[in-house]
């Protein structure tokens, strides 16, 4: 009887024991599961800080590329402006040239576009009126009319030879000034050629002209390479004695009466 009390009295205490040890084991176990749930919601809004930082960073690199694509622009669009600048400082130099110059500046014998123009439209074995009509038709023909009285903005001026032909088009003064360029060019003299400018009266009519004055083969013409003329179209005998003239000027590259 006794024995049977004490082990009923074991059984009990190591149940006892047991139980205690379970439940100690039960509140660890959900004292770790408490600090795990905190870690996860500590973990989950750690997550979403990073995602919201990482949202923000993607935003705030979606302005930085704006801006640099911006900044880009600025600097090609400063860099386009100081071209145009540039270019406007030339033109505005060349103007300032062009509008000081000498007339005679623009009666150019030395310039090679004009030299290398006349040795594809005449040849040596050429009499001195065939060169006189070949230079005359390239002038009149090949040469485009332009008929602006401004050039981009500013009172139209004269133009220079070799600009003349690289464009192949001019107002009527530049084929002028062509004209005579290259029959000075091609060998006649001095006094035989000269760029002239003039106001004519016709029965109380009045009107200005400009020409170039040639003397060949004894006689003088007046040409105007406009359409339908040519070299000997116009007798300045003829002209003198239809017309009251007025000369205003008359030059080439080595004379100046008037200007």
């Amino acid at each position: 009887m006794e024995r049977r009390f004490w082990i009923i009295a074991f059984l009990l205490i190591t149940t006892i024991f047991f139980s205690y040890m379970f439940h100690i084991q039960n509140q660890r176990v959900n004292s770790q599961l408490d600090i795990n749930n905190m870690l996860k919601e500590k973990l989950d809004q750690s997550y979403l800080i990073i995602d919201t930082a990482n949202s923000t960073l993607k935003d705030k690199k979606i302005l930085l590329d704006e801006k640099i694509n911006y900044i880009n622009q600025l600097t090609l669009e400063e860099k386009s402006l100081q071209e145009k600048q540039n270019d406007l400082t030339l033109q505005v130099f060349s103007y300032r040239v062009y509008e000081t110059s000498d007339p005679r500046d623009f009666v150019d014998v030395n310039d090679p576009n004009v030299q290398y123009t006349l040795n594809q439209i005449i040849t040596p074995s050429m009499g001195n009126g065939e060169k006189v009509r070949a230079i005359f038709n390239y002038v009149r023909d090949d040469i485009i009319k332009e008929e602006k009285l401004t050039r981009n903005g500013r009172i139209d001026y004269w133009n220079y030879p070799k600009n003349i032909i690289e464009i192949k088009k001019g107002e009527y003064e530049d084929k002028i000034i062509l004209l005579a360029s290259m029959l000075r060019t091609a060998g006649f003299k001095e006094s035989d050629v000269e760029v002239v400018g003039a106001k004519l009266e016709l029965a109380g009519s009045t009107s200005s002209d400009i020409w170039v004055e040639l003397k060949i083969n004894g006689r003088i013409y007046l040409l105007l390479p406009r359409l339908n003329n040519n070299y000997d179209s116009f007798n300045k005998d003829e002209i003198y004695s239809l017309y009251k003239v007025e000369e205003l000027y008359r030059f080439n590259d080595k004379k100046l009466v008037g200007l």
